[in-house]
């Protein structure tokens, strides 16, 4: 199993290999790298936290989809997908 634990108050996530989980569900697991199903957004305390992710997620092994970066005024984030192309946001506003 990967695993990715990222703590926001007491939240968890796992991320469970293709061969891990395709078994146990009941249905085919949608090709992420082609189409979205659904994006988290995590929410950040500050710019800082939000580089801190970024760093944490890559040596993870996710990808970066967006670099941190400023959307607007008082929006600050960046988009990563885990191994298996579920995507995710990281903001702090």
């Amino acid at each position: 199993m990967n695993q990715l634990l990222l703590w926001r108050d007491k939240f968890i996530i796992h991320f469970f290999l293709k061969d891990v989980l395709e078994p146990n569900i009941k249905g085919p697991i949608i090709d992420t790298q082609n189409g979205n199903e659904i994006i988290f957004t995590l929410s950040a305390d500050s710019k800082e936290e939000v580089d801190d992710w970024a760093t944490t997620v890559e040596a993870a092994g996710g990808t970066i989809v967006s670099e941190p970066e400023a959307f607007g005024p008082g929006y600050y984030g960046f988009v990563f997908a885990d191994p298996d192309g579920h995507k995710f946001n990281v903001f702090y506003m």
